[in-house]
Parts: structure tokens; sequence; C-alpha cells
């Protein structure tokens, strides 16, 4: 292993670590307590980290094998309560958390890309698809709660009296009964 590519492994543990830090934060807010999708972006992340560990570990000089440090380790749990603190609802716990893992993926390809040893190459290979996996169900759970978001607010809207429309749900900017009718040309 070149010292390039230590660099590389040592950037995607601390990456992966942030990741898990931030799904456990974002995992124990009220929005999103004992969220199963936020557990499997957590454990993933922590398979990221476990084999750029091992790899790092194999390594035959000692100075390479380190740990993360404190360092790391103090950012990371800066990041994950500012995260947690940030989330208002559970869209937003959603979006943050897919915000770090999109970065995680991003470099996931660029050290499997960039790699020499083949067992490496297919270990990384596996936790890429299972990344994106991840990605893939929370964009659809974020797109799921931005339309329920948005049904609620449509119902509400038109459960409004009339008179209260401009008071609660804003301007009325309907067309009048008249412009209803298709347009009729002889």
């Amino acid at each position: 292993m070149i010292d390039s590519e230590v660099a590389r492994l040592r950037r995607l543990r601390g990456s992966a670590l942030r990741v898990r830090a931030v799904a456990r934060a974002l995992g124990n807010i009220r929005q999103t307590l004992q969220d199963p999708l936020l557990n499997r972006a957590r454990c993933a992340a922590w398979r990221v980290a476990r084999v750029a560990s091992g790899r790092l570990r194999m390594h035959p000089y000692a100075r390479f094998q380190e740990d993360p440090g404190i360092g790391v380790v103090f950012k990371n749990s800066f990041v994950a309560a500012t995260a947690g603190l940030r989330a208002r609802s559970r869209r937003q716990a959603l979006l943050s958390l897919e915000g770090h893992l999109t970065r995680l993926a991003r470099q996931l390809d660029d050290a499997r890309a960039l790699t020499l040893a083949p067992d490496l190459s297919d270990s990384l290979g596996r936790l890429q698809i299972e990344i994106r996996s991840v990605l893939t169900a929370l964009e659809q759970r974020a797109t799921l709660e931005q339309c329920t978001a948005l049904e609620q607010r449509t119902t509400l809207e038109r459960e409004t009296p009339v008179g209260l429309t401009s008071v609660v749900a804003g301007p009325s900017y309907a067309a009048p009964a008249d412009a209803d009718w298709p347009y009729l040309a002889f």
C-alpha cells in the first residue's frame, strides 16, 4: 500500500464514522426514534469503517496502523450533535443523513476506483451496493414524507371555510366562476 491509498482509506474511515455518529444522533431524536432506516445506514457505515480499518491494520508500518485520532472523534461528535439539533422534522433528519451518506458514497467510489488490491476492491464494491440501496430507500422515504406534507397542506386548504381562507391558508388566487367554462369559438 502506498501513502496516498493510506490517506484515502483514513478519510474514508473518518467519513464512515461520521455517518455512523450522525445516524445514531438522528435516531435518538423524538421525530425519528428507532427508525429502521437510520439503523440500516448506521450499520452500513460501520461496515465501511471496519473494512478500511482492517486494511489499514494490515499495513507493515506501525505509523499507518493508527486508529482515528481524538480530533476525528471530536469532530464527528460535533457534526452529529449539530445534525441532531438542526433536525426539526423527520424529513429534515432524513435529508441531513442523505447528504452525509452521499459524501460517503462518493469517497467510497473514489477509494474503489483507485485501489490496487482486488480483495479490497471486491469488499468496497459490496459496500457500494449496500450504501446505494440505503440512499435509494432514504430518497424514497424523503419523497414520501414530502408528498404526505403536501397532501396534508392541501387538505387543510380544502377544509377551511371560504371566509377564513385568507387568514389561515393565505390569499386565494382562484379564478372567478365564469372562467371555469370552456371557451367555445363558433
